[in-house]
């Protein structure tokens, strides 16, 4: 039905680059270079944030969420399923995966795995990591077809038991479904289609035992990445790259022994595959570096270093990638409780020490639970970026009891760049990676067992205070993150509730 409906509105040559812009969040922070920025809201902006407020809640599984784990709903827009055209929101829990009418607040569909809990703490089955495969380019700009051309051929659609996990079409046909995948607890990587939650094709194994305590996944062409850090037995602590563009399914790792990768959210991907991660303390053995940024080729070899010297004194972090006057830059934690931006081609340069830039001392090492960075750049060009800690912040403009953000403006040369400092969020317990919106941050302070969350929309250029959902949320998110798209803001709580805040539509 969906390809029927796409293939008359080709036909027809309707201006589909007219269609309103999508609010997809297919991947954790929305792109593999973790950002965090939802660039085609529209509806959401300083002028409509009075009209933003708490839509529904929806309780998804009974039991809580293991604290260890990360999560963040995946959404597309205006699908076509035989119920109508629908908004879906995607969240797994540790057992199932829910497909959610984003709209409504409605459970269309559930997908349950059969995995039998098993190992213990932090290596025990926890929230299941998902993610949405990202929709394809469309070049709006090409030559229309013409009434007189013949059309292309068809292209059969792939049998059933044809079908595997992360297929490639073949030439001249777009994909045949795109798929939510999923990596269970046992190491298999599952992929859902996403109308129905129905198995596209039969699981591959994609870490190589159960009982992993594996981080968020992160995907990029036809590559899927993942990270493992809670020192379990059966899967040593690394990252994982799994090229799924062949049924050889080619795994690399990167182990790391006894230093865990800190990324908690996935490890951050550049456009050429090249995979980014912070380590933590330890000591550095051959090219295992502890309290380091380091960048890993496609096949999981190393391909540069930043060792700033002293331990970073953080938890949980991934970098954050962007471009910056045509060249891509990192954002990520320095020495002495400083960030950090390093050059992506070259990070640490020469001397493997070196940053392009550093900020003032933001916090003391200590227990941070993790600390998260975004960026985006504004309709004037300017670039920002913004550090969430979720630790006591002493910074020259302002100063946080429990944690917040703090916005940079970007500036200079993009060879040597500087961060200004611009201002500093309320003080926020537990802040999550903060989303930027049409020149507003959804910030969401998850709290923590004595405090419950709070929902913030902040403004992205001056932290005024533009929304709070004050008493709302009634429990505290845990390692939850907050998925964007056109107007609305999703996340779960510690007790499987999923919220909707946003500007509502008239159905």
């Amino acid at each position: 039905m969906a390809l029927c409906c796409a293939g008359a509105l080709w036909g027809s040559g309707m201006a589909l680059a007219q269609r309103a812009p999508s609010g997809d969040w297919p991947l954790p922070a929305g792109d593999a270079g973790q950002s965090g920025w939802q660039k085609n809201e529209v509806q959401l902006s300083k002028d409509t944030a009075g009209k933003f407020k708490f839509l529904w809640k929806l309780k998804l599984e009974a039991g809580a969420k293991e604290s260890n784990a990360f999560t963040e709903p995946i959404l597309i827009q205006r699908l076509v399923t035989a119920l109508g055209f629908k908004d879906f929101a995607y969240y797994a829990t540790p057992t199932a995966l829910y497909g959610v009418d984003n709209e409504l607040g409605e459970v269309v569909w559930t997908k349950k795995y059969d995995v039998k809990p098993a190992g213990s703490g932090a290596c025990s089955p926890s929230a299941l990591s998902a993610l949405m495969e990202p929709p394809p380019v469309i070049n709006f700009n090409a030559a229309p077809r013409k009434p007189t051309d013949p059309p292309p051929p068809p292209v059969p659609l792939t049998p059933p038991g044809e079908r595997r996990i992360g297929l490639v079409p073949p030439p001249g046909a777009s994909r045949p479904v795109r798929g939510v995948y999923v990596l269970t607890s046992d190491g298999m990587l599952h992929q859902q289609i996403i109308t129905s939650g129905l198995d596209f094709a039969t699981p591959v194994r994609f870490l190589p035992a159960a009982n992993s305590g594996n981080y968020g996944m992160m995907w990029l062409n036809d590559t899927m990445y993942a990270a493992t850090g809670n020192n379990c037995p059966s899967v040593p602590n690394g990252v994982f790259s799994f090229d799924m563009s062949s049924p050889a399914y080619k795994l690399s790792t990167y182990a790391t022994g006894k230093i865990r990768p800190l990324a908690l959210t996935g490890p951050t991907v550049g456009a050429d595959g090249t995979a980014y991660i912070v380590t933590g303390p330890g000591t550095s053995t051959g090219t295992v570096y502890a309290d380091s940024v380091i960048a890993l080729n496609k096949d999981m070899t190393v391909k540069g270093d930043y060792t700033p010297g002293g331990s970073l004194g953080i938890e949980h972090v991934s970098p954050v990638l962007f471009r910056y006057k045509g060249k891509e830059l990192l954002v990520a934690p320095g020495k002495d409780g400083s960030i950090v931006l390093l050059d992506a081609a070259a990070i640490g340069g020469a001397d493997h020490h070196t940053a392009l830039a550093s900020s003032p001392s933001l916090y003391k090492a200590g227990k941070h639970p993790w600390d998260s960075f975004a960026a985006w750049t504004d309709k004037t060009g300017t670039t920002w970026v913004y550090a969430a800690i979720s630790g006591p912040v002493a910074a020259p403009n302002g100063s946080l009891a429990h944690g917040g953000i703090v916005a940079f403006k970007v500036e200079g040369d993009a060879t040597a760049p500087k961060l200004t400092m611009a201002w500093v969020s309320p003080d926020m317990v537990n802040p999550a990676p903060p989303r930027i919106a049409n020149g507003l941050i959804v910030a969401l302070a998850g709290g923590n067992a004595s405090t419950h969350g709070v929902l913030h929309l902040l403004d992205a250029e001056t932290g005024a205070a533009l929304y709070s959902s004050k008493d709302e949320i009634v429990t505290y998110t845990g390692f939850s993150g907050v998925a964007v798209g056109e107007a609305h803001a999703f996340f779960t709580d510690h007790d499987n509730n999923m919220y909707s805040f946003g500007i509502g539509m008239i159905h």
